[in-house]
């Protein structure tokens, strides 16, 4: 799958355009990444994700700093109910935010 994309804030008058891959088949790992572009500042982002039997692992970053976020997570469906567990941490601030969750309908 590949999207592009584009925002205008017409308060701002900033202008940011992206771009995604997904669903990238490796075999045992789909992969995909997603790239920004933000006009004004000049600035490129970036995300790369790779997912393999329920675990996703992430990076991302920008051109003036490549490596600023690593994490992952974990999901796993149980009759009906989605149980989710994951981890991210910030390379810069050294902050580490573990999160858990669940979802279900009803």
């Amino acid at each position: 799958n590949v999207s592009l994309s584009g925002d205008y804030n017409m308060d701002s008058d900033n202008t940011v355009l992206g771009a995604s891959v997904a669903g990238i088949d490796l075999g045992l790992v789909s992969a995909g990444s997603a790239l920004t572009y933000d006009v004004d500042a000049e600035t490129f982002g970036y995300e790369g994700v790779a997912t393999a039997m329920g675990i996703t692992a992430y990076l991302n970053g920008d051109d003036t700093d490549a490596l600023q976020n690593i994490g992952g997570g974990y999901e796993v469906d149980v009759n009906g109910a989605t149980f989710t567990a994951g981890a991210n941490y910030n390379i810069d601030t050294e902050d580490f935010a573990p999160t858990a969750g669940i979802s279900f309908n009803f």
